[in-house]
């Protein structure tokens, strides 16, 4: 069975060291990202990122020496076929801004925003029925 040598970063912050990972299929190497981060493809690797981080850039390279050349890949490439033709070092490096969680809140549903303000809402067609019975 394949593996990739999995780095994950957001700026200077390593959050997940390089590891070495099971490549279970042939798959994208976005999806084995994904796979990655909620557990399926290594159960014992405790990786915490928010499903909110996107990734900025994926970087293959054939040796983890610093200075070392790197390929930068897109994320629809196939995971085995670029690991066996650009090496088996991947380094998944997230965007660092924060502007694409920082405006989200708290998921409300629709009707109770509209139950809570319940009594701001006059609905003129409902009025006219209530007056006609």
């Amino acid at each position: 069975m394949p593996i990739a040598n999995v780095h994950i970063s957001k700026g200077s912050k390593t959050l997940h060291g390089w590891y070495a990972h099971p490549i279970l299929y042939e798959m994208s190497i976005k999806e084995f990202f994904d796979k990655l981060i909620i557990g399926e493809i290594s159960l014992d690797c405790d990786i915490s990122i928010s499903p909110f981080e996107t990734i900025d850039r994926i970087e293959l390279s054939q040796t983890l020496v610093a200075g070392a050349a790197t390929i930068q890949a897109s994320p629809h490439c196939q995971i085995i076929e670029s690991t066996k033709a650009f090496g088996l070092n991947i380094h998944y490096r997230l965007n660092t801004s924060d502007m694409i969680t920082s405006h989200l809140a708290p998921c409300q549903n629709a009707l109770e925003i509209l139950m809570q303000t319940q009594k701001k809402i006059f609905c003129q067609a409902l009025a006219i029925q209530e007056i006609k019975q």
